[in-house]
């Protein structure tokens, strides 16, 4: 049970649903966050209070609200001047309008159904952030997606830790709806370990540094390449920690590094294929797809 006192200091939290039953079971989630939480049917609904200097801290988007029209989510960010942060959720990570909504500066965006925890998590890494502060270091928060090819999606993030989760929770979404279970499990684990890297030891988990990720999923295969923007490494240089655990322990806590070592190579038994490029600062993931039989409905669950 939230007190008053909790209510006076949280955030005020929109959520636009348009299912009435679902409106209310995520109003009662997000209420145990310690929000204020106005529950609405519409973008229209949100989009006049706005405009009527209504209190939001945060905006939970149910993407089917938008009815297709990438205009009415615009016209939602802009209905007032500063604009709240906004977590949008649906079964399609990577339709048009949640790619066109993650480019406008959307904060988060949750796969359909959300759990619980998952849905308070979010809200409350965004809805009790510091409140004074600036757009432009609001903006640095915000992940970047953009197609400029057809069939290629592109995420663009800051190197900090809770960007780093946002990435995997948009790369989960995007493989639970498009992929058989196994090879999900192995990209997922792929995906970690080489986006971690990237922030960690590439960008040194600068924010001012980015991390690109990049997908493309083709009959066969699907494609991910990893981008950092620092100075590289030469993956041929790495010892193979499977020869002497132990010492590799200590040879990493002796350098000032966190436990493990073991990346490079679990990602060498999770994809098909690996290429580096030559500075060593991108890698290109591969990892082939069973191929449907003539009896196959469609993509295993």
């Amino acid at each position: 049970m939230t007190d008053n006192r909790e209510r006076e200091r949280g955030a005020v939290v929109f959520v636009l649903e348009r299912d009435e039953k679902e409106r209310e079971a995520m109003r009662e989630i997000i209420a145990r966050a310690g929000c204020a939480v106005v529950p609405l049917p519409s973008v229209e609904n949100a989009i006049t209070l706005l405009a009527h200097k209504a209190s939001c801290d945060l905006v939970v988007l149910a993407v089917d609200v938008l009815n297709g029209d990438a205009g009415l989510y615009d016209r939602l960010l802009s209905a007032r001047t500063p604009r709240p942060d906004v977590i949008m959720y649906g079964v399609d990570s990577g339709s048009r309008l949640v790619l066109h909504g993650l480019n406008s500066g959307a904060a988060d965006f949750l796969a359909k159904p959300v759990a619980d925890e998952e849905l308070i998590r979010a809200v409350e890494n965004l809805a009790f952030k510091d409140r004074d502060v600036s757009k432009a270091s609001s903006d640095v928060r915000a992940i970047y997606a953009s197609s400029h090819i057809t069939g290629w999606i592109e995420l663009t993030a800051a190197s900090e830790l809770e960007q780093f989760r946002r990435l995997q929770r948009f790369s989960d979404a995007l493989f639970e709806a498009r992929l058989p279970h196994n090879v999900r499990d192995d990209l997922k684990m792929a995906v970690e370990e080489v986006g971690r890297n990237a922030m960690e030891w590439g960008n040194h988990f600068d924010p001012d540094k980015r991390v690109h990720i990049s997908y493309c999923l083709f009959d066969d295969r699907i494609v991910i390449k990893v981008e950092d923007e620092g100075e590289g490494f030469v993956p041929a240089n790495v010892p193979d920690p499977t020869v002497n655990p132990l010492q590799t322990m200590r040879d990493r806590a002796s350098a000032g590094k966190r436990p493990g070592g073991y990346g490079v190579f679990l990602i060498q038994k999770l994809m098909d294929d690996i290429f580096y490029s030559e500075k060593g600062n991108s890698v290109i993931l591969v990892k082939y797809l069973p191929q449907k039989t003539d009896g196959d409905a469609g993509v295993e669950g």
